[in-house]
């Protein structure tokens, strides 16, 4: 992983520490920055070097909260920024981080969870993941095991390794680490027809993005691998009661994985996972197989997923 220092970082001063952010638990801004600290090494790989999408909720999840993508003027130096352009007209200067105290800071300042893209410096145009997102209807929870198995099994079909992680909500990511060395544009050609695969072969699954049309089924949510779109990185803690916690998780428990099964005050105890080296993905075999499955990579989608 390179190095992306931006400045000195000084340890973080807590302000208002025993403010409380997940009021059913009683866990406060102590805690959450805590968490951070001793996970921080470990969410490196996901976020240092990344865009950032901050979840805040500075007075706590029970209060209204707020995604910002605008890093603060008042941040300091070792919080880095970069410059995207937006579609229309002007810039977004997204925060990044590079070390542990970076994400504590933002933890001290009420950000919950924390949402890369899957590029980072120096190249942001070159994904060095492909992610998959499995959204299920609410409490379908063996409907989202029965196709992160077939996601697993298609992947592993072209020589893909990847590591599964629960999403802290109602479903499951799947992260395949790859070379940086392919735009985003054939990444998200290779994500839509391994997810129109997976649909294909498992009658569980949908690309569909509008809920109305998916008749129960799960989404597989490729449109995560786009610029600009984001995925809560692993480690980060989610908004929710329970203060549940994106896990990685071994392959091995995904009969009995649940998708909030590890939460700020256990995640200790989670299973330690390896996540498998970047890989070389060759986009071709991929894209000839749904086309020759009949999975459609030529309807045009915006931003939201939805067909033009």
């Amino acid at each position: 992983m390179p190095s992306h220092p931006f400045g000195y970082v000084v340890p973080v001063q807590i302000s208002n520490p025993d403010k409380i952010l997940f009021p059913s638990m009683g866990l406060t801004k102590t805690d959450l920055v805590g968490h951070y600290r001793r996970f921080g090494e470990r969410m490196m790989p996901f976020v240092a070097g990344s865009p950032l999408t901050l979840e805040r909720y500075p007075n706590g999840i029970d209060s209204k909260g707020f995604r910002q993508k605008n890093a603060s003027d008042h941040f300091p130096d070792y919080i880095g920024r970069v410059e995207i352009p937006k579609r229309d007209d002007g810039v977004t200067v997204y925060p990044i981080v590079d070390s542990t105290e970076g994400l504590a800071y933002l933890a001290n300042q009420g950000t919950i969870t924390f949402h890369p893209w899957t590029s980072r410096l120096p190249d942001l145009d070159r994904p060095d993941f492909l992610v998959l997102d499995l959204d299920p209807t609410e409490g379908d929870i063996e409907g989202v095991r029965r196709v992160a198995t077939t996601t697993h099994a298609v992947l592993e079909e072209f020589g893909l390794e990847s590591m599964l992680a629960t999403s802290g909500s109602k479903g499951f990511h799947i992260w395949v680490p790859i070379l940086a060395d392919q735009t985003f544009d054939r990444i998200g050609t290779v994500a839509r027809a391994l997810a129109g695969l997976i649909a294909a072969r498992d009658e569980h699954a949908t690309t569909e993005f509008l809920k109305d049309d998916r008749a129960g089924r799960v989404f597989v949510d490729w449109l995560r691998n786009a610029p600009g779109s984001s995925i809560a990185s692993p480690w980060s803690v989610r908004a929710k009661p329970g203060a549940p916690v994106v896990t990685p998780t071994p392959w091995t428990m995904l009969d009995t994985a649940e998708p909030d099964q590890w939460s700020i005050t256990d995640v200790d105890t989670a299973p330690a996972v390896e996540m498998p080296a970047h890989q070389s993905l060759d986009p071709d075999p991929i894209i000839e197989a749904a086309a020759d499955g009949g999975v459609d990579l030529e309807t045009s989608f915006d931003r939201f997923g939805r067909k033009r």
